[in-house]
């Protein structure tokens, strides 16, 4: 009976490590190419021959299968911002982070990260994203670069992914959104790109929507599994 029983849960457990296999293959890919995003978001409008793309190192460490990186103008204030919108693995791109990069390429932080919520355009709810301030000394005077970012996994949206880690097995892809503006001062809130990025997480969810879902039989057989499949 003990044979039996041993028998039977590593032939759960090599069917569940397909499935899993299975699904990390699907997701590699992003649902839908990144470079689709429009570039006329709202007000926000793509400059043209603005586009360009991550080094190809940069792009590995980052853990990008596809991204697009592009400037926005706001027809309304004139505001540019630098957007990137990523998508690879889970467990290689939720490590990223500003609070990281920046301060690795020279930045200072001036005011921390935090966590705000941008309210969506017609609708009855609100994304996490963190924002903060970084500032860099250039010829006697110090750029100041205003930041924000948020991650998409299992179909939400979170400013912090370290928390989530154990989920990433099942929902094994992710997506990055992160912009930079240049400002005068040194204090945040209310940045206009606020609504950017509301629009870049409509267009996001709109064209994705079956990329949160992992399958069925491998969540309730994980499920049924207990403790031992953690």
């Amino acid at each position: 009976m003990v044979c039996v029983l041993l028998g039977l849960s590593g032939a759960v457990r090599y069917w569940r490590e397909l499935q899993f296999l299975s699904i990390g293959s699907q997701s590699k890919n992003s649902p839908f190419p990144l470079k689709d995003i429009p570039n006329l978001l709202g007000t926000w409008r793509a400059l043209e021959g603005a586009e360009t793309v991550l080094d190809p190192e940069i792009a590995k460490l980052a853990g990008s299968t596809d991204h697009v990186l592009r400037t926005y103008a706001d027809d309304q204030s004139g505001e540019r911002v630098t957007v990137l919108v990523l998508y690879g693995p889970a467990d290689a791109v939720w490590g990223h982070t500003p609070d990281i990069c920046y301060p690795a390429s020279g930045f200072k932080t001036v005011i921390p990260s935090r966590e705000v919520q941008i309210p969506l355009e017609g609708a009855s709810r609100s994304v996490a994203f963190r924002e903060a301030l970084y500032g860099k000394s250039l010829g006697g005077a110090t750029m100041l670069q205003e930041v924000y970012y948020s991650f998409r996994n299992a179909g939400q949206w979170r400013s912090e992914m370290g928390s989530q880690w154990k989920q990433f097995r099942y929902f094994p892809g992710m997506f990055k959104i992160q912009i930079e503006r240049r400002v005068k001062t040194a204090q945040l809130g209310d940045s206009p790109a606020q609504s950017l990025l509301a629009s870049l997480v409509e267009e996001i969810e709109k064209r994705s929507a079956p990329d949160s879902a992992a399958s069925p039989a491998v969540v309730a057989t994980t499920a049924a599994a207990g403790p031992a499949g953690k």
